[in-house]
């Protein structure tokens, strides 16, 4: 008897990934960032603009302020791009990627 063939479940996309995939679709009019997502996009980008740092500290802060209503929101994406920045796992790359879309919604205020 052989045993089962292990499936691989597909690797998880980066968060830079995440980050790019987003500003594809915002360039391509395909998402539109609610006024929450950009108010937050604001606010970060004001928070790290010392060190341009994505701190911990810092997200908690926005997910602070943005309550229930991020996570309630139609498209979510956003929210969890921001979510898997929080164990800290993201590389300075990925950083990078979240920083340009970021200041992309900021200024599609």
């Amino acid at each position: 008897m052989t045993p089962p063939a292990q499936i691989a479940e597909p690797a998880a996309p980066s968060v830079a990934e995440l980050a790019q995939d987003l500003a594809d679709d915002l360039a391509a009019g395909l998402w539109t960032p609610t006024r929450l997502d950009r108010h937050l996009a604001r606010f970060l980008v004001t928070a790290s603009a010392g060190d341009a740092q994505l701190t911990q500290q810092r997200l908690r802060a926005a997910f602070w302020e943005g309550g229930e209503p991020l996570v309630r929101q139609p498209d979510v994406r956003f929210a969890s791009l921001l979510a898997r920045l929080l164990p800290g796992t993201a590389s300075v790359l990925d950083e990078a990627a979240v920083h340009s879309l970021l200041h992309r919604l900021a200024e599609r205020a």
